[in-house]
């Protein structure tokens, strides 16, 4: 795993997020014109810091004296909004970095996300930055906005419309400006607001990781949403989000559905997509992953409104309602979103059963019917009635949902609002049709009332499963493996294919398991080996040309003595000679028939490095869907934490006696190890099927595809079986 970076590999965006000082460089007052909108949000909304403008022609805009360059201000910005074509950009910059102006925005487009002049065009405004030591946002954004110091460094036309800008306790940054804004728009129509909006656009110097750290770093910052395309250094994301410890971060992650591994000889190609890395990554760094801006919002609201020591613990909820129908269905959603709906404990019961009225249901979902508001006598009740609910080891979350209420509206806000400071337990509120005045009171004591039931339901299933089954973090104690393996492989031309006898050996050298085997190339010896290996066998036509043997009609399996052995060996090579297929030899493998088949496989992701991958394997691999990822290297607790949620676990452990996990915990430690040594950054390594029975562990066949060269610029084509 990749220990966190230090503070000082982060720039320091201060300048940028809380400038002291600004120069518009390109306002005017012409309808339209991006840097006269953004001077006139600052003043309408109070920006006190200095604001310097820059215009070739004009010596007054929006009531602000103008110079004629960025050379004539008398001291300078701590940072400069770059409100011009792109085609002036970079001699902007230089003029910038020339007055001592070191940071930046730039709005513009017509740059890498448009065609080649376009990147050409960005790759020379980097190439100035890093020459000049100048830090660029953007380019190609909506820009920044500090809602704390009114600070609007954005054209973002909402503001426009807006009489106010609401400061918040929440970082919203985002890879598109437009969602960004969006958020900010329908989150202000709610009452309450963003501390600080970032649109990062093309990213060309400063990415999401570094704006995530600077939130990350800022007290004044509790909850940090994102949204996000792609990332561009994984190790550096990884550090600014371990950095974040203690500070929710909550992710919407576009693109989902491409695939960061093609290989189309290996299944790992299927299993692996891009999405599954990153729901991997989002698990193992404690990321709440979402699926839509809704739901980021929601979660987002919910958490700046909550006690950080109060979240759930579990996946236990109290369902407390007034009308039996909506309960049944909120306890439908909550399986759906995996979550329980435990019963609750004789002893709760009893204590609820002379607080409650006599006709409610109190097992869970928990009806307390409308006469708990119509009757002071169980009103009186609802606060204790409440606190005994939560206090049910069972329950890790008080839901309590709502409908139209003619009475009592604002004193069940306050019952709400003060049982989350009188319970440890997480507390959620849904109200569609809360009376007028309730949402004011609840926002009021920071309480967020969700609008619909199963918006709450999801949000906090989005919450408690953080961290749920994820591969911890190995030990630093960790025995690590050193192998080369450039070392163990022979001079290859490009796609020359190693076959599995010299695959096994190199992999039993690194301490892999594998079934016994040799290579026969010719009729008469093939009994002699088989007497040394021993009966039952498996026979494989080996051939550079064939990936998939068994497809191939190359495979014989559970042969059981001399004349079937005599037959196959004649089987494969008519077999190969009719499609015109060469044979290296056949291989010769004991033969494991008991066991369950998993696969267990390793690649490079581009982004976040050496993964592994396991799951249900043999000829059903893709068909069966049952797979886990995790980034190498793993320690054995790491591995059985992994494995724990497969379907095939849960199968072998009643199917084969004797079956232990920790024996397929250990070799896909090891196997995670050997992965994480790979040299090749485009790499598939797969072995389908792993056989796992009650004596242990055995790699049987596999595959390894190096899709670009290796480091001595060689492309191979690796063949395990």
């Amino acid at each position: 795993m990749t220990e966190c970076q230090s503070s000082a590999d982060f720039p320091n965006l201060t300048p940028l997020l809380r400038p002291q000082s600004i120069v518009v460089i390109g306002a005017s007052e012409q309808p339209g014109n991006l840097g006269g909108v953004a001077v006139s949000l600052m003043q309408k909304f109070g920006y006190t810091g200095k604001i310097s403008l820059v215009h070739p022609k004009r010596s007054v805009v929006h009531g602000l004296p103008c110079v004629t360059s960025v050379s004539d201000l008398a001291e300078p910005a701590d940072m400069a909004i770059i409100a011009v074509g792109a085609q002036l950009v970079e001699g902007i910059v230089r003029q910038c970095a020339e007055a001592g102006i070191r940071y930046g925005i730039v709005w513009a487009g017509g740059y890498s996300e448009t065609d080649a002049a376009g990147v050409a065009l960005q790759e020379a405004l980097l190439e100035t930055c890093r020459e000049t030591g100048f830090t660029l946002v953007g380019p190609n954004c909506i820009g920044i906005i500090n809602a704390r110091s009114a600070m609007v460094a954005s054209f973002a036309s909402f503001l426009v419309e807006s009489d106010v800008l609401i400061p918040g306790d929440i970082a919203m940054i985002s890879q598109s400006g437009g969602l960004a804004t969006m958020a900010q728009a329908l989150v202000q129509l709610k009452g309450v607001g963003f501390g600080l909006t970032v649109s990062s656009g093309n990213e060309a110097m400063l990415t999401v990781a570094d704006y995530i750290h600077a939130a990350a770093v800022d007290d004044e910052i509790k909850v940090i949403a994102t949204y996000i395309e792609g990332i561009r250094d994984g190790e550096k994301f990884t550090a600014a989000i371990e950095r974040a410890a203690g500070k929710p971060v909550i992710v919407l992650k576009g693109g989902r559905s491409s695939a960061s591994v093609q290989a189309a000889a290996a299944h790992t190609g299927a299993l692996a997509g891009e999405h599954r890395v990153w729901e991997a990554i989002a698990k193992e760094l404690g990321i709440i992953s979402v699926t839509s801006l809704e739901e980021l919002i929601d979660v987002s609201l919910y958490l700046s409104a909550t006690d950080l020591t109060r979240l759930p613990k579990g996946a236990g909820v109290a369902i407390v309602t007034f009308g039996g129908g909506s309960g049944v269905l909120s306890a439908d959603l909550c399986a759906d979103h995996g979550l329980d709906v435990p019963a609750l404990q004789p002893e709760t019961l009893a204590r609820l059963a002379p607080l409650v009225p006599p006709i409610a249901a109190i097992r869970n979902p928990i009806d307390l019917t409308p006469q708990t508001f119509n009757q002071e006598q169980w009103f009186s009740h609802f606060p204790e009635v409440l606190e005994i609910i939560a206090s049910d080891p069972g329950i890790h979350t008080v839901f309590c949902q709502f409908g139209p209420m003619a009475q009592r509206g604002a004193e069940t806000a306050k019952v709400i609002s003060q049982l989350r400071t009188r319970t440890s337990k997480a507390v959620l509120i849904a109200w569609p049709l809360a009376p007028g005045g309730v949402p004011e009171i609840l926002r009021r004591e920071g309480v967020y009332c969700f609008e619909e039931y199963e918006r709450a339901i999801a949000a906090i299933s989005k919450i408690a499963k953080v961290g749920e089954a994820a591969p911890a973090a190995p030990e630093k104690s960790m025995q690590s493996i050193s192998f080369d393996w450039l070392n163990h492989l022979p001079s290859l031309e490009d796609g020359a294919v190693i076959s599995e006898n010299q695959c096994h050996s190199i992999l039993s050298q690194a301490g892999v398991r594998t079934a016994r085997g040799q290579l026969v190339r010719s009729k008469d010896k093939v009994c002699k080996i088989a007497r040394e290996i021993g009966f039952p066998l498996a026979a494989k036509g080996i051939s550079g040309a064939v990936t998939h043997r068994a497809a191939a009609g190359l495979l014989v399996l559970g042969i059981q003595n001399e004349e079937e052995l005599v037959a196959a060996y004649g089987q494969l090579s008519a077999q190969a000679a009719s499609n015109d297929v060469l044979l290296d030899g056949v291989y010769l493998q004991e033969m494991i028939a008991e066991g369950m088949e998993v696969i267990v496989s390793g690649f490079r992701d581009p982004v976040f490095g050496p993964m592994i991958s396991c799951g249900s394997g043999g000829n059903l691999t893709e068909m069966m869907d049952d797979v886990v990822l995790a980034r190498t290297p793993l320690d054995v607790a790491s591995a059985q934490k992994l494995l724990e949620p497969l379907r095939i676990v849960a199968a072998a452990k009643k199917l084969i006696p004797d079956v232990e996990l920790s024996d397929l915990a250990q070799f896909v430690a090891h196997f995670s190890q050997v992965v994480h040594e790979a040299p090749w950054q485009r790499f598939v390594l797969e072995i389908n099927p792993v056989k796992w029975n009650g004596s242990g562990v055995v790699a049987i066949d596999g595959l390894l595809i190096v899709d670009d060269a290796d480091v001595a610029g060689k492309k191979q084509s690796l063949e395990l079986g």
